[in-house]
């Protein structure tokens, strides 16, 4: 009785765990998600080189730079309306 109720305790928990990690990914910002896909050697900056993968972000890379350091932070994507899948729009007059 005991090892079934390990087995359903465990069941639970490996199914609570799994949707807790869909939920932190749809809930995950456009910066966060870019980040996390293009940055591969883990320094939390998406370079000219990483950005080659993604052509949308790559056209624009020099826009959203706004340092002109040649790598975009988090900050720099999440302010700008160029960035894919930020949904922030720019309003004209």
């Amino acid at each position: 009785m005991m090892k079934r109720l390990e087995k359903v305790f465990f069941v639970l928990c490996a199914v609570a765990t799994v949707q807790a990690i869909a939920i932190a990914e749809a809930q995950a910002t456009p910066s966060a998600a870019l980040i996390q896909k293009l940055d591969t050697n883990k320094d939390q900056l998406i370079s000219l080189k990483e950005a080659i993968r993604h052509v949308e972000l790559l056209r624009n890379f020099g826009l959203i730079d706004e340092n002109e350091d040649g790598m975009l932070s988090q900050d720099e994507l999440a302010k700008s309306s160029l960035t894919p899948g930020n949904d922030k729009s720019v309003k004209s007059d």
